[in-house]
């Protein structure tokens, strides 16, 4: 019985970087508007708190449609 090699390296990656999502900062997040306001809290984050992954607490994974 023939078995498949092994997965690329890359592909490895590539499904671990899909398992992981996107990364948790206010531009990938659903209360995070075109306009920069977050609707979660009505304010415009600053640059710097908005660019960092993890900092906020209610982040939520925008809706694909």
């Amino acid at each position: 019985m023939k078995t498949r090699p092994p997965e690329p390296q890359f592909l490895v990656d590539y499904r671990k970087w899909l398992k992981a999502g996107p990364p948790k900062c206010c531009h990938t997040c659903e209360h995070y508007g075109v306009d920069g306001l977050c609707t979660e809290f009505w304010m415009q984050p600053p640059a710097e708190f908005a660019a960092t992954v993890g900092e906020c607490p209610k982040w939520e994974v925008q809706c694909p449609f």
